[in-house]
């Protein structure tokens, strides 16, 4: 899937790549977890890893969730967590790069960093890393097929209850 016919990557297309993720972050930082699955196809990947971990093999993901119905389960579960201590997050999402590009999907990286607050302190970075996505393209709407979280630090955050 090269991108080799520069027809397929429009800035129309570019526009609605950046959208889609601004939508994304957007949702997560609103607090609206339950429309999280959503932005998945059901027979979808989500994993998160560190770098070190991505080179060791695809059983050393910190998280990984295999359809969207799992998703779902874990938004559930983050309800149902003691561990929940309110704060606010922002993602930063910069630097697309569309990767390849066919009629029917999309391999997209991009950069995040996001920036935690709790009540009364002061504003901390949480995770920095990349996105390294499939999306799938479904007449004008775009889903994520795979999504895969690789956090710059090899030494995870000690809690990765919310999705990234």
């Amino acid at each position: 899937m090269p991108v080799t016919e520069k027809s397929l990557l429009t800035a129309e297309l570019r526009l609605d790549v950046q959208e889609f993720y601004a939508r994304y972050a957007e949702c997560l930082d609103g607090g609206r977890l339950q429309q999280w699955p959503e932005f998945f196809v059901d027979s979808c990947t989500y994993r998160v890893t560190t770098r070190r971990n991505l080179r060791l093999g695809p059983d050393e993901h910190l998280v990984s969730l295999s359809t969207r119905s799992t998703l779902r389960d874990r938004i559930v579960a983050i309800g149902q967590s003691e561990d929940y201590e309110p704060h606010t997050q922002r993602h930063t999402i910069s630097n697309f790069r569309v990767q390849a590009a066919s009629d029917e999907e999309l391999r997209v990286q991009a950069n995040f960093q996001i920036l935690r607050t709790f009540p009364e302190k002061r504003t901390e970075l949480f995770v920095s890393g990349c996105y390294d996505d499939r999306i799938a393209i479904a007449g004008s709407r775009l889903h994520f097929r795979e999504k895969l979280c690789v956090l710059d630090s090899d030494v995870p955050p000690d809690a990765l209850i919310y999705p990234i």
